[in-house]
């Protein structure tokens, strides 16, 4: 090869070389200048984000979280996407409702408030184990532009307004929730006290000790007494001690809290948390408390459970932790196999036997779902009920009722003898 022809392949070789290293150069320089010019944006983002943005952050461990999703789908009409449960319910007419509750779903989202725009993102992340066991973990966030925390504070207590005006629209059922109390369907409407019959002076006397206590805060926080109050109600089945605690709680408009001890997954350190955290205006009811424990040596007879001890109800009752301003109701069938330790003052400050229909019951029920009766007519009932000498339950009388309301009056009187039909022997202790 000619000396000519190799110094071209070197110039060739060289030049194709610069063109490489050059081209290479160039894409390093193009990476490097976006990586800096992205992170000055971010850089000028987060300033901004911290010193121009205010943000809160709400996980679904708080009580607001729910507050926020009924308040943000109810009061903004430019949210566009959203998840939905659906709720059914059947009337009085025995007919199926539905209704769709909606919230904004997982996302971003943005509306207006008072002249400024919010923006809301709804975050879901991994599951979240604890104590309590595990449930999907979610956070919401809010967030708007300037120093402006009082716009956040005011959509929070507008939230909680609002979920406290559709709590007392009607009677909320609250059950555990994990380590919190979660609203089980819709507020029921309330029950009137008029629809529970029971003896003589029985709801009168119950009630005006519950307006004592409702009334009395200063007296027990003046003496240093824990201002807490605790009913046991007790007697054969069927006899309208839950239908009392529901009637009650809708007079004074107060919510129920069922805390049922059943549930496998219950344990003592859960039964304080949710004793701790008892809503404001709430009964605590405790049915069938009987059927929990045996005897004192903290072995539970839940079948399935292990967790739940009488030592850690008793705790939770009336702990340090346990929630100011709590009404407790506890109900029974057998009062004598309740341990003293439970029922003693200070957990159970109210006893009252409800039992089976007293001859004022029997008049004022025949009243009720006879009212076409005479006064003659309502004094045959009750003496042809007494000539068996058998104890009337008011669930059975009213389930007689029932059967033969479109019977004539005469009928009613020749068939008494049902209401004693399949009903096994009564528990009359009192």
């Amino acid at each position: 090869m000619s000396d000519r022809v190799k110094m071209l392949k070197h110039v060739t070789v060289a030049a194709v070389s610069s063109e490489a290293v050059s081209k290479l150069v160039g894409l390093v320089s193009l990476s490097l200048a976006s990586i800096v010019i992205d992170e000055t944006i971010q850089l000028i983002k987060r300033y901004f984000w911290r010193n121009y943005v205010t943000e809160l952050e709400v996980p679904n461990t708080d009580k607001s979280y729910n507050w926020l999703l009924q308040w943000i789908s109810k009061h903004n009409q430019q949210l566009l996407h959203f998840s939905v449960t659906t709720v059914c319910r059947n009337t009085e007419s025995a007919h199926s409702t539905s209704k769709f509750d909606y919230e904004p779903s997982a996302g971003e989202h943005m509306f207006k408030y008072k002249g400024h725009t919010i923006s809301v993102r709804r975050d879901r992340s991994t599951v979240l184990s604890s104590e309590y066991g595990s449930r999907p973990f979610e956070t919401l966030n809010l967030s708007t532009w300037g120093r402006n925390r009082q716009v956040l504070n005011e959509i929070l207590d507008e939230a909680r307004l609002y979920a406290m005006s559709i709590m007392e629209s009607g009677t909320t059922l609250l059950v555990p929730s994990y380590d919190t109390w979660h609203n089980f369907g819709e507020p029921r409407v309330p029950r009137s006290l008029s629809s529970v019959i029971l003896d003589e002076g029985v709801i009168e006397n119950i009630l005006k000790d519950i307006h004592n206590f409702v009334d009395d805060k200063s007296w027990y926080l003046d003496r240093g007494i824990p201002y807490r109050r605790g009913y046991l109600l007790y007697g054969p089945p069927g006899c309208g001690k839950t239908s009392l605690i529901m009637a009650l709680a809708g007079d004074i408009k107060y919510n129920l809290c069922v805390l049922s001890l059943n549930d496998s997954k219950m344990s003592d350190d859960q039964l304080v948390q949710l004793m701790g955290e008892v809503p404001s205006k709430s009964f605590v009811l405790l049915e069938d408390i009987d059927a929990m424990f045996a005897n004192r040596d903290g072995k539970t007879v839940i079948e399935g459970s292990t967790k739940v001890t009488l030592s850690g109800l008793l705790n939770a009752l009336d702990g340090v932790v346990s929630s100011e301003g709590r009404i407790l109701f506890m109900t029974t069938n057998y009062v004598d196999r309740l341990d003293t330790a439970l029922i003693r003052s200070g957990r159970v400050d109210f006893k009252q036997y409800i039992g089976t229909c007293s001859d004022h019951q029997l008049s004022q029920m025949f009243t009720r779902f006879r009212p076409e009766g005479t006064e003659g007519d309502k004094e045959r009932f009750v003496k042809d009920i007494r000539k068996y000498n058998k104890p009337v339950v008011p669930a059975h009388l009213q389930e007689f009722f029932l059967v033969h309301r479109h019977k004539e009056l005469n009928y009613v009187f020749e068939h008494i003898n049902d209401l004693w039909q399949n009903v096994q022997d009564i528990q009359l202790t009192e």
